[in-house]
């Protein structure tokens, strides 16, 4: 992500501990996949990329979306499953991910996993800042839009590593244009080879 947060987690967060109050466990055992399984289960299988999106609407949202092929690539790269966590009803994300809408995602419309990975709701600058409006221009300039808010318009994005109930590496964005730099995450981070 531009200029987001990296951390590659020393001391690793597992599931038991809580951030902003929500405890992380309690949350990876309740949100499911759009396969059926947990996030806790599905993280023990094999390491998880979890990219908390901003609403469907936003134009940063809409320039993920473009390179969403790329960040399957570097995720599968690293042996890891890529997964998009939206702000919608189960099944309303197909609308808007296409032909992409085969990717693993998960329904977070009240924000519980976004508080639980720490992720908050932007102010003025984070939003409205002129770097935001700068990239926001470029990214309407390449055709990404904007659109119908879809999901709740404060809510900051972020990106983590997430394997065994732990983040292992974390992406939190400074500012609502941030997207998510897979090979930084990725970087100092050992997991088996795939």
């Amino acid at each position: 992500m531009g200029t987001c947060q990296t951390s590659t987690c020393q001391a690793r967060r597992r599931m038991t501990s809580t951030s902003h109050g929500v405890e992380l466990g309690k949350v990876a055992s309740e949100f499911r996949l759009n396969d059926g399984r947990s996030l806790e289960e599905a993280s023990d299988q094999q390491p998880l990329v979890l990219v908390f999106m901003r609403h469907f609407g936003c134009t940063f949202t809409r320039q993920l979306l473009r390179g969403l092929e790329q960040l399957q690539k570097d995720a599968e790269k690293h042996g890891a499953q890529l997964v998009l966590i939206h702000m919608l009803k189960q099944g309303q994300e197909s609308q808007y991910l296409g032909e992409d809408a085969t990717v693993r995602s998960i329904s977070d419309p009240k924000c519980q996993l976004y508080r639980a990975f720490g992720l908050g709701k932007g102010g003025l600058f984070e939003l409205f800042g002129p770097r935001v409006w700068w990239l926001g221009m470029k990214a309407i300039f390449q055709g990404c839009g904007v659109g119908k808010l879809a999901g709740n318009g404060l809510q900051m994005p972020g990106a983590f590593v997430f394997h065994h109930g732990a983040i292992i590496s974390a992406q939190r964005a400074s500012t609502a244009a941030d997207l998510p730099d897979l090979p930084r995450l990725f970087d100092g981070v050992h997991l088996p080879a795939p």
